[in-house]
């Protein structure tokens, strides 16, 4: 009766044990998907507007390519492309993140990415500045031109 009794509870935790670990195996694989992708979140508003350097810096890390507009206040094209971009950023949010800075606010990200007028598009990959667009850019255009460019780094296919 006594050995029934262990082997009952035998079973039972070889049954935990066994739950446990189709788990973790279903958590890695999870994990390994994450990794692949070119975000680390989704971010369904699309762009993130940003009013400290640390906002900066930690909207960097979200994805390997970040698409960063730097606007004024009294900039009238940078007025007429913040909706494009914003659209823009809501088509592509799961494969980049899109953030907009205001100079007037965050001054020290236009000084160290050199940008002496706006609109100016920076885009960074994996933290790197690797191309900059200097003004208003029709939305046909700027899509094309984020496909391609997330295309060409990986993050989307053809």
């Amino acid at each position: 009766m006594y050995t029934s009794n262990i082997n009952d509870e035998s079973d039972e935790l070889n049954e935990i044990l066994s739950r446990i670990a189709s788990g973790m195996a279903s958590n890695v694989s999870k994990i390994k998907t994450v990794e692949k992708s070119c975000c680390k979140a989704y971010l369904s508003k699309g762009a993130i507007s940003v009013r400290t350097y640390d906002e900066f810096i930690q909207a960097v890390g979200i994805c390997k390519v970040a698409f960063v507009l730097i606007t004024t206040t009294v900039c009238p094209y940078c007025q007429l492309f913040k909706p494009i971009f914003a659209k823009v950023a809501k088509v592509y949010s799961d494969r980049a993140v899109f953030i907009e800075v205001n100079a007037d606010y965050v001054p020290e990200i236009a000084m160290i990415f050199h940008v002496y007028s706006t609109p100016t598009t920076l885009v960074l990959h994996n933290g790197r500045l690797v191309d900059t667009v200097i003004g208003y850019i029709p939305y046909n255009s700027f899509e094309n031109y984020v496909r391609e460019t997330l295309y060409s780094i990986g993050c989307i296919s053809s």
